[in-house]
């Protein structure tokens, strides 16, 4: 097996199991390529939350992903857990203080936006979608890797974004200023992707990366990509690794193979960016599949431990205990 015991859901899956029938086609224009000659993976897509959260079917289950989303919520919330830490997005404010925006995205009454609060969900991320309230409103995008890199001829791009990192905060709050330019730039995405121009796709990754990199300055200060050391750059390819494989390769010789690598050196590198070896980073990859999986009463632990590939329920009884003090019964009845 070679794949998350969370499920995997793409777009097309999305569509078909959270979006009512009547919005099916709506959905399918706004995935875009740009360009008919591109691989079906290399697409971007943006749309109004205050158009399109009405025809989705709240809650989204857990599951993840191994596209990029970002969202821009400028009125109402929304809950999303990531991994185990469950975040509200947005302000729970009255929705009559958010009236009055006209279609270019910004307040009608000419005075600056109101604060917001920005979120993105990373390649590989484990997440659900808890709540939506009726008022939210704002900008969702969601992107493949594909796309800004093949644009922008930079294998490296996206590891240097820090806020795209795993272990980086996947919300942050902006204020009044920032909302209002962020707001510019994503409008003029939105009407760049409907453009006819014949440089659609360069011309709209532009864009998007020129806003990824706005993102990344209220995270903090850009790392440019030749200060990217070889042992970061290995421990961000072995982490997505993890997310990808981890059910059938639980070693880190295996993880080595697919690096091409000896075991010694990815230890190496793990060790030098995060301080542990790529043992331990295996083990908690395979801790939070089994949290999470804890977390979702329907699932018995027997059917637990069959999902992450342990060949008895002892054996994966023992695991948990060893790294968290605590059986699976008694986790479950703790959380």
């Amino acid at each position: 097996m070679n794949q998350s015991a969370i499920p995997v859901l793409d777009p097309t899956l999305f569509v078909e199991q959270f979006v009512t029938p009547e919005a099916h086609e709506q959905a399918r224009q706004l995935r875009s390529t740009n360009n008919p000659q591109t691989s079906p993976t290399n697409f971007f897509t943006l749309m109004r939350i205050e158009d399109f959260a009405r025809h989705i079917t709240f809650p989204i289950p857990t599951s993840r992903s191994f596209h990029y989303d970002f969202m821009f919520l400028t009125a109402g919330f929304v809950q999303r857990t990531y991994g185990l830490d469950s975040y509200t997005i947005g302000r729970d404010a009255e929705p009559s203080a958010f009236r009055g925006r006209d279609r270019s995205g910004m307040p009608d009454h000419g005075g600056p936006a109101s604060p917001a609060m920005f979120s993105v969900y990373r390649a590989g991320d484990i997440i659900s979608t808890d709540a939506c309230s009726a008022d939210a409103a704002g900008f969702y995008g969601l992107f493949d890797a594909d796309y800004v890199l093949a644009m922008l001829k930079k294998p490296r791009a996206l590891d240097e974004l820090n806020f795209l990192q795993l272990d980086a905060s996947p919300v942050l709050a902006t204020d009044a200023d920032t909302t209002q330019d962020w707001l510019a730039q994503l409008v003029k995405m939105e009407r760049a992707l409907t453009s006819q121009r014949p440089d659609s796709q360069a011309y709209v990754g532009s864009l998007l990366y020129a806003f990824l990199l706005d993102v990344q300055q209220q995270y903090g200060q850009r790392v440019v990509a030749r200060s990217l050391s070889s042992s970061a750059q290995f421990t961000a390819r072995f982490r997505l690794l993890l997310t990808q494989h981890i059910l059938s390769k639980r070693t880190v010789h295996d993880y080595a193979d697919l690096l091409s690598v000896t075991p010694n050196h990815l230890n190496k590198c793990v060790k030098e960016t995060t301080g542990k070896p790529a043992s331990v980073l295996i083990a908690n990859m395979l801790l939070l599949e089994a949290k999470v999986l804890l977390g979702q009463p329907g699932l018995t632990i027997s059917e637990i431990a069959f999902r992450l590939s342990f060949d008895d329920l002892s054996y994966f009884a023992r695991f948990f205990k060893k790294h968290t003090g605590l059986n699976p019964t008694d986790y479950r009845q703790q959380t």
